[in-house]
């Protein structure tokens, strides 16, 4: 039995909690991130329990942070998060500002519905109902309660907000009251701007009819309401996400980010994991999904120990097991958080290896701290393979909290096409070249957004005409766009020369004015280089067939840097095996493909090191490439160290030695008694995290790993991936003075 109240006294309000409450609601959902729309995090001594969980609802009138009362009220808190992690909160929208008879504010209420322009209006999908509990707390101004029917243990996914304080709706009895679970704890100013707003009765709309609809009778609206349901009338929750774990002293302050997903009959992945923090992090993992079908889940989370590695499944072929969703493509998001006293904190590390069309693809996750707004809304691809034996695809996501127009240039040798698309707030977005009709021949690619957005290339071949997908050869790679418009100095530390190969660099020129790029390659052990001069015309792009270039050895290992004077140009090396390609040969070869680096870390860490001990170096090689970016003049030798980090903690530093400016070398994996015995041990170390790291003796001991890439073939399987891996901070550019000068001074 429902206590009477004083319905004079609370008014409509309270009766249609009591009668509506949680009935029969559902949402849709969600979408989980840190760092949102740039509202500082709040701290530590700002909640009542250290140890509470934090949850972040960014609405179209700011962000509201509520602290959950993890411990007092288990079942009720337990119920919000599995709303917020599924994706069920995001895109709702507060469906009532509650006033007593006499004009003073008394709740808003939200978590029950949805609704999206051109889709309608949406009832949230609800779990099982819960128990009503009694957690300690009062209805004050401030706190969350749930809704409910006239039944007490009948509260779902609605909740309210006490505008003040409502002592009465506190529990007296087991037959009565609301249960508080959380608090605001920032954001107090935005809940009062909402307050301020008038109330709108909707009940007569269109858009509400054949629903419940006396649940919108105040209905809270913005000033862009005009008299008819609108996204933009309604006072939306565009995202909720934890920020902060329960158990846990810090905050997911940190996060990396790969555009490139997807689950289906014939594809799977995982995504490797290194914890570089000298401390245990928490961990969650999102799926942001293109398809407005459902929003995004949390769809892994856990504790990653200090200095070790963890693989999470993602997909295996559309099995049972799946945890992202088949059939529509995804970006994905790791965000850490780390104690809260912990300095120079840093991401985990992490990289997504991928089987799709017969082919794999591999790459470290893109962090885009460091980067300002104009350099994470411009992105390049100097080589794009689009023919009709070719299946490509350029893929972003969208980490502002609104709609991101997103422009992509495609330019072959002779003319440019320009497509425009639009991507919705914290959205995957992306275009399939071959669906769209995009130019023909190699392209380079510019992508630019009204917001900021990371962006991907997956190029995969596919059999000629009449070949059978069985035994047919189709390579294929993966490679991450360069942000900010391209570099007017970069480096990469891995290239081979090999016979029947296409062995290619391509440059991308999107200025208004012609660029000399000078190629210069350098061998382990020359304090030499071979140099080649391109002019890379205004607006067009160049590819450069290194089977052309004089005097570079073929089956050898270099390190190929650029520079082009004033002019930023981007550059992407490109090898892949010409015979027999898209034809029934039964050949199996990936092709391999990595933009130019025009930055480097104190570390440069790798999370998808892979090795099998019982196989032989000629079947299996994967190698290390390390250059010293200082140039030799300046007599700066880098110290170096190359790192193995196994799921238990063990470390094994497998080779250290000293590199001299303008020198490399290449480190074989197999090479390591230490690291194959570890590997041999047991199949879970199989894979595992490759850490380099190195001091330069230039009088200030500079922290800088060089430019370092992985590259792993298998002639056997015929897979191959390559890597410029993760660094672990924003590190130098590679034409910061302090490489070319002996006292440059630590740069920018």
């Amino acid at each position: 039995m429902v206590k009477t109240l004083n319905w004079a006294g609370v008014g409509r309000a309270v009766r249609a909690f009591l009668l509506n409450g949680a009935s029969e609601s559902r949402l849709d959902a969600l979408e989980p991130r840190a760092l949102l729309a740039g509202t500082p995090l709040p701290a530590l001594t700002d909640l009542a329990n250290q140890s509470d969980a934090v949850v972040r609802l960014e609405t179209n009138f700011g962000d509201i942070d509520i602290e959950l009362f993890t411990t007092d009220a288990p079942i009720s808190t337990t119920n919000f998060l599995n709303y917020v992690n599924s994706g069920r909160v995001s895109d709702t929208f507060f469906h009532r500002s509650a006033f007593n008879s006499d004009g003073s504010p008394f709740v808003l209420q939200g978590g029950g519905f949805r609704y999206k322009d051109g889709t309608g209006f949406e009832v949230i999908p609800t779990d099982s109902p819960i128990a009503r509990e009694t957690t300690g707390h009062s209805n004050l101004a401030r706190t969350l309660a749930y809704a409910r029917t006239n039944s007490i243990n009948s509260a779902t996914s609605q909740w309210f907000i006490n505008y003040v304080d409502n002592t009465f709706l506190d529990p007296t009895d087991p037959s009565n009251g609301y249960a508080v679970f959380g608090q605001i704890i920032q954001g107090w100013s935005v809940v009062q701007a909402i307050q301020a707003r008038s109330s709108q009765d909707l009940t007569g709309q269109a858009a509400f009819q054949g629903s419940n609809n006396s649940a919108f009778n105040e209905v809270p609206t913005t000033t862009a309401f005009n008299g008819t349901v609108s996204e933009a009338g309604l006072v939306q929750v565009r995202a909720a996400e934890v920020i902060k774990p329960a158990g846990f002293n810090g905050f997911f302050s940190q996060q990396v980010v790969m555009p490139e997903g997807f689950a289906g009959a014939n594809s799977s992945e995982t995504i490797n994991l290194y914890n570089p923090n000298g401390a245990a992090v928490r961990y969650q993992i999102i799926a942001r999904y293109e398809f407005t079908s459902g929003r995004d889940t949390v769809i892994a989370s856990g504790t990653l120990s200090a200095n070790a590695t963890s693989l999470v499944s993602l997909s295996a072929n559309a099995a049972s097991s799946d945890i992202v969703r088949s059939n529509n493509p995804y970006s994905l998001i790791v965000q850490t958080a780390v104690p809260d006293d912990t300095t120079n904190p840093l991401p985990i590390a992490a990289s997504s290896d991928r089987f799709d069309f017969n082919s794999e693809a591999s790459e470290g996750f893109f962090n885009p701290a460091g980067y300002s707004d104009t350099q994470l809304r411009t992105w390049d691809f100097a080589r794009v393979e689009r023919n009709s034996n070719s299946r490509e695809f350029i893929t972003w996501t969208n980490l502002s909290d609104q709609p991101a127009t997103v422009t992509l240039t495609f330019t072959n040798s002779t003319t440019s096409q320009t497509i425009t698309v639009s991507t919705d707030a914290y959205r995957r977005g992306g275009l399939d070249l071959f669906q769209r009709n995009v130019i023909s021949g190699p392209l380079s690619v510019r992508v630019t957004s009204t917001q900021n957005i990371v962006a991907f290339l997956s190029d995969f071949d596919v059999p000629a005409s009449g070949m059978a997908d069985s035994g047919a050869y189709t390579p294929g790679w993966s490679v991450m766009g360069t942000p900010g418009g391209g570099a007017s100095s970069a480096q990469l530390s891995d290239v081979t020369v090999r016979p029947n190969f296409d062995n290619i660099i391509s440059i991308a020129n999107p200025n208004t004015v012609a660029a000399a790029v000078v190629l210069q390659f350098w061998q382990a052990g020359s304090s030499t280089s071979i140099t080649s001069t391109q002019i890379v015309f205004a607006n067009s792009r160049l590819d450069v067939n290194l089977l052309n270039v004089s005097g570079l050895p073929q089956n050898a290992e270099l390190t190929v840097t650029y520079t082009s004077g004033t002019t930023l140009v981007t550059a992407q090396y490109t090898s892949v095996d010409s015979v027999g390609r898209n034809q029934n040969t039964g050949k199996k070869a990936d092709g391999l493909s990595s933009a130019f680096v025009d930055r480097v870390g104190a570390e440069t860490i790798f999370t998808n090191g892979a090795f099998d001990p019982s196989r032989s170096d000629s079947t299996l090689t994967e190698r290390i490439s390390i250059y010293n970016p200082f140039f030799s003049s300046t007599g700066v030798s880098l110290n170096y160290t190359v790192r193995y980090a196994f799921s238990d903690g063990t470390m094994i530093d497998a080779f250290t030695g000293s590199l001299a400016g303008q020198d490399r070398i290449d480190l074989s994996t197999g090479n390591s008694t230490a690291v194959r015995n570890k590997i041999g041990s047991n199949a879970s170390f199989r894979s595992y995290a490759i850490i380099v790291f190195a001091t330069a003796n230039d009088g200030s001991s500079t922290n800088t790993s060089g430019v370092v890439q992985l590259t792993r073939i298998d002639t056997t399987l015929g897979r191959a991936i390559s890597s410029t891996g993760t660094p672990s901070d924003f590190g130098l550019a590679i034409n910061d003075p302090i490489f070319s000068t002996s006292s440059g001074g630590m740069g920018t």
